[in-house]
């Protein structure tokens, strides 16, 4: 099996972590989450130049029950094993400086953003989603429980994190997302504000995702604003294309009509351009390959990429039982979507930062670049 169908298998079935190595990754790793299960893991490009291809993980219950199980090995590094047998070597990213950092309000930086990929920082800056918080959440969103994060976070100390990780040397592009708000902009506007108080003392790649709002000329602002303060690429996250689906999956966001991601897309690419306008859809939810590949095909009619992603259930979730897509499927459905993407003259290798350019919570990236 190839390396990029290894990655895809990880994410699939989760890895277990033994007891006895949790202080260790904790202490010495980019690992400040393991006890609820996610973790990023480095496997070896297998075009031997040296680079990294990561792999996000969420263990979710499976975890538990997974056959691939992490182990130190004779050499003090790591391997994925299955029983007693290596299934793949693996590269840990060290703990970063920053991670042993607090803010004046003694809030540790970890809690705040964190590394989940060589050179990629994330930050949810808001994880208290209005739709969680009138019972109608998307059922295969556990935002509440990203990492092991403060759910409400101050833009000013999540700037501070961004530059004091940028200047540590560790990140090289960032991307930012929230949980939707009850605000005219949904969030939105504190991921610009992130931006702008980041950029006034370092400068980095930030990738922005959101979801449609419902007043364009407050987009409009707010893109123009982005821009200004050094957002490269942006992601206007549909999910699901299934129409039969969407209001069922995601009661609140289903109903958002898919017109007015189209408006939105549209908006996002007369300022960003061609390769830096994304949506993501999640695949593994209950919708059949057909209207998932429609889905892409449409929005790269209209020159957006779709970031496809597995599920991966998570503890929390209301999906959190739901079996992740099998692996076959997700490689299957990723080479139809980069044929998709080429005969568009799109790439998806070429975004300038964040999840995407990161690679590690979905192996597009590596389908695209790599044989399987």
């Amino acid at each position: 099996m190839s390396i990029v169908g290894r990655k895809v298998e990880l994410q699939s079935r989760g890895v277990r972590i033994p007891e006895e190595l949790i202080d260790e990754l904790e202490a010495g790793y980019n690992m400040p989450a393991v006890r609820t299960g996610r973790m990023v893991l480095c496997l070896e490009s297998p075009d031997g130049n040296g680079r990294s291809i990561p792999a996000f993980i969420v263990n979710g219950k499976r975890g538990d029950v997974s056959p691939y199980c992490l182990a130190g090995n004779s050499s003090g590094d790591f391997e994925v094993c299955v029983g007693d047998n290596r299934y793949v070597d693996i590269t840990l990213l060290p703990r970063p400086r920053f991670y042993d950092n607090a803010t004046p309000g003694g809030i540790p930086r970890y809690k705040l953003a964190v590394v989940v990929g060589p050179g990629h920082l994330r930050s949810v800056v808001n994880q208290r989603c209005y739709y969680q918080s009138i019972g109608r959440p998307c059922k295969f969103c556990a935002v509440q429980r990203w990492w092991d994060a403060d759910a409400e976070k101050s833009v000013e100390d999540i700037a501070d994190t961004i530059v004091m990780a940028v200047e540590e040397g560790v990140v090289d592009h960032v991307s930012l997302t929230t949980g939707t708000l009850n605000t005219p902009g949904k969030g939105l506007e504190h991921l610009v504000e992130v931006a702008w108080l980041t950029q006034s003392r370092v400068s980095v790649p930030i990738m922005l995702e959101f979801e449609p709002l419902d007043d364009f000329s407050l987009l409009d602002k707010l893109l123009k604003r982005a821009v200004q303060a050094g957002v490269t690429t942006v992601s206007c996250n549909i999910e699901c294309f299934d129409e039969r689906l969407r209001p069922q999956i995601m009661p609140e966001k289903g109903r958002i009509p898919v017109a007015t991601y189209l408006r939105t897309w549209e908006h996002c690419l007369k300022i960003f351009g061609k390769n830096d306008v994304f949506t993501v859809a999640v695949a593994g939810i209950g919708e059949d390959d057909t209207s998932l590949l429609d889905g892409i095909e449409m929005a790269a009619s209209h020159d957006v990429m779709t970031f496809l992603v597995p599920h991966s259930p998570a503890t929390g979730a209301v999906y959190e039982n739901m079996q992740a897509p099998d692996p076959d499927r997700m490689l299957t459905l990723y080479s139809w979507a980069v044929e998709i993407y080429r005969a568009r003259c799109l790439d998806i290798r070429a975004s300038k930062a964040g999840c995407v350019r990161g690679g590690g919570f979905s192996a597009i990236k590596d389908v695209a670049e790599f044989e399987i």
